[in-house]
């Protein structure tokens, strides 16, 4: 196995623990849909990562990954738990295109449950899945 092949199954696992962390209880579209955040700012190369690692762990932006308050940042997926077979399946399927990205664009997300960050704004919103509403931040930067 190359050095490539191992780094696609990382990416993936990666993706699929952000996934797992940030969405666990939500719909596969919903995980879909964060899964394609993480790709759209990779996609889009800025202060946020150029690569799935570099983006899912940069501070604060995953808090379930980064945020050292974050109660999950210990918590970890059972091998077994349909949940974490289920995140594993959606990465995988959106790292290797068979999954249609559902929010074009979005760079970013909040769930309904907290109050509504700062950004979060009529002329970014890019649509809402669920509890989850996604927005584009750059579109934003670039009219600016």
């Amino acid at each position: 196995m190359g050095l490539s092949e191992l780094q696609n199954y990382s990416d993936k696992t990666f993706l699929a623990l952000t996934v797992w962390r940030e969405a666990r209880g939500e719909t596969k579209e919903v995980q879909a849909g964060i899964a394609h955040v993480v790709l759209n700012r990779v996609a889009r190369p800025s202060w946020w990562g150029k690569d799935i690692m570099s983006v899912c762990f940069k501070k604060w932006q995953f808090s379930s990954l980064t945020d050292p308050n974050d109660r999950q940042l210990t918590t970890w997926p059972a091998s077994s738990d349909p949940s974490w077979q289920q995140c594993l399946q959606v990465a995988s399927d959106v790292v290797d295109g068979i999954v249609k990205n559902p929010v074009p664009g979005a760079d970013s997300y909040y769930d309904i449950s907290i109050p509504a960050p700062k950004w979060a704004t009529a002329e970014v919103f890019v649509s809402q899945i669920g509890r989850v509403r996604f927005y584009n931040l750059d579109r934003y930067i670039e009219k600016v």
